[in-house]
């Protein structure tokens, strides 16, 4: 294969499954019989040791097979990436595709890869039944741990797509020990958010160093804390939640500040009058 993931076939592929089979609620995306249905493929689970899931794919039976002991979101989202494969790769050798790693969509060498996880977002998640239930309420995990429980999707799946499809400015970034491993942004963020080891005076980094004073509320930071720039920021919003024995998934939300100018002068100090010395927002 040549070039990079097709998004957009993707997509369009799961959506048109989805029609053929009429679904038209979350409840009805039933994974094993869409499979079936579609492909011909049973679904099982087995112990894997070096991979998620994987796809066999036969002239008259396919066999689609996934670790066992996963949890229900990540089965399902592992279950929709290799019905990806089926779909978009019949002339690949789907035994050199086993792996894969949910969430991680964008950072994926092989094109393939990448393409079976969108197949499988767009199938779990599909926007025209996802986008619609972003677009009220206060933007946080109380959000996204409600339409995790409606799609049957993991946290970090749901979240991901809550970025993509949501009207926030907002990005959701995955860290471990500290370090922060991948940055996943809506298409109207307009700040690069800082790599490498999470800022000093984070609620994240609570997590990983001050475990006694860690927080799953959503609490106001400053914003050079997370950016590499604060131009045209109002506000800096972040909630954490654990993710496993070390990862921890961190929303941020970047309220834009209509009176100033993309352009204007960087402020060098927070706001003595809206946060503490240590950079963190002042009680109400």
């Amino acid at each position: 294969m040549i070039g990079g993931p097709d998004r957009n076939r993707a997509r369009r592929e799961a959506l048109a499954l989805l029609k053929r089979c009429g679904i038209e609620k979350p409840e009805e995306i039933h994974l094993e019989l869409i499979a079936w249905h579609a492909f011909r493929a049973l679904v099982q689970e087995r112990p894997l040791s070096h991979c998620n899931a994987r796809v066999v794919r036969g002239h008259f039976q396919s066999m689609i097979t996934v670790a066992s002991g996963t949890t229900l979101g990540r089965r399902r989202f592992n279950v929709g990436h290799e019905m990806g494969h089926l779909t978009l790769h019949p002339e690949v050798n789907q035994l050199a595709l086993c792996s894969v790693k949910e969430g991680l969509w964008q950072y994926r060498a092989r094109p393939e890869e990448p393409e079976a996880n969108f197949f499988a977002a767009e199938l779990l998640m599909p926007e025209p039944l996802f986008r619609p239930r972003c677009q009220d309420g206060e933007p946080g995990f109380d959000m996204i741990e409600h339409l995790a429980g409606e799609f049957q999707t993991s946290l970090t799946a749901t979240a991901l797509r809550y970025v993509e499809q949501g009207p926030w400015d907002c990005c959701a970034v995955w860290s471990q020990n500290g370090n922060i491993r991948w940055i996943s942004t809506s298409e109207s963020f307009r700040w690069k958010v800082r790599e490498g080891r999470l800022g000093p005076r984070t609620y994240a980094l609570d997590f990983a160093e001050s475990l006694d004073k860690a927080t799953l509320l959503r609490k106001e930071v400053a914003a050079l804390q997370w950016l590499e720039s604060d131009r045209g920021v109002a506000r800096v919003r972040e909630q954490s939640r654990p993710i496993g024995a070390e990862g921890l998934l961190t929303l941020l939300w970047v309220e834009a500040d209509p009176g100033e100018e993309w352009w204007g002068e960087e402020l060098d100090e927070p706001d003595p009058e809206r946060f503490t010395p240590d950079g963190r927002r002042r009680r109400w």
